[in-house]
Formats: structure tokens, C-alpha cells, sequence
């Protein structure tokens, strides 16, 4: 009768022990999910793949003329006069202001360097 009690005790400790594992685990997880975010949050919060997914345009062709028609569309669409969401209206702002951020990274200087923010010694 002791032998099945202990046994049972045992059982029932592995369960919660593996499952308060598992669950360490997806915390584990998801933290590092967020670490890996906050550069794009540092950025401007919201990073450049999520822009263009946004404004629903390639990232790897930036137009300017593109992404203002697509930002003019979407906008106005999102107003408010219009039974549009302010929270879906900030979200296209935030992508346009990202991807105009990447514009002027990417954007040849005057003098003839690669960046704008390339300066010579």
C-alpha cells in the first residue's frame, strides 16, 4: 500500500514539475522574442518588414511616389469622418514615418557618399 502512495506521489510530481517546464520554456521563449523586437523598437517601433507589410509595399523597391500614394489612400480611408479607426490610422503613419526613415538612410548625399549620415574626416 506504501509502494502505490509513493508511486503516486512521484507520478504526480513529475506531471507538475514537467509541466511548470513547459511553461518556463514558453516564457523563455516569447522573452527572447521580444529581444529580438526591440532593436525595431529602438528604431522607431515598428520595424521595416512590418512597414512595408502595412503600406503593402516591397521592401526591396522603396518608392518614394509608391509608398505617398499608398500612405494618402490608407490614411484617408482610416479617418475618422469616415468611420475609420484612429489606432489603424497611427499604425500607417508609424509605417510611413519607418520607410521614409529607411529612405533617407539609403539616399545618396549632395556631395557624392553612400548615406546621408556618412561624413568625411
Amino acid at each position: 500500500m506504501a509502494h502505490r502512495i509513493l508511486m503516486q506521489v512521484v507520478f504526480t510530481g513529475a506531471q507538475v514539475f514537467g509541466k511548470a517546464f513547459v511553461q518556463a520554456y514558453k516564457q523563455a521563449a516569447a522573452s527572447s522574442a521580444a529581444q529580438a523586437t526591440s532593436a525595431a523598437a529602438k528604431e522607431g517601433g515598428i520595424s521595416l518588414q512590418e512597414s512595408c507589410s502595412i503600406l503593402n509595399v516591397r521592401s526591396e523597391a522603396l518608392q518614394a511616389e509608391e509608398i505617398k500614394a499608398r500612405y494618402d489612400h490608407l490614411f484617408n480611408v482610416n479617418s475618422k469622418e469616415k468611420g475609420g479607426s484612429f489606432y489603424l490610422q497611427s499604425k500607417v503613419f508609424r509605417a510611413k514615418e519607418r520607410i521614409d526613415k529607411e529612405l533617407v538612410k539609403h539616399e545618396p548625399s549632395p556631395n557624392g557618399g553612400a548615406s546621408a549620415g556618412a561624413t568625411g574626416s
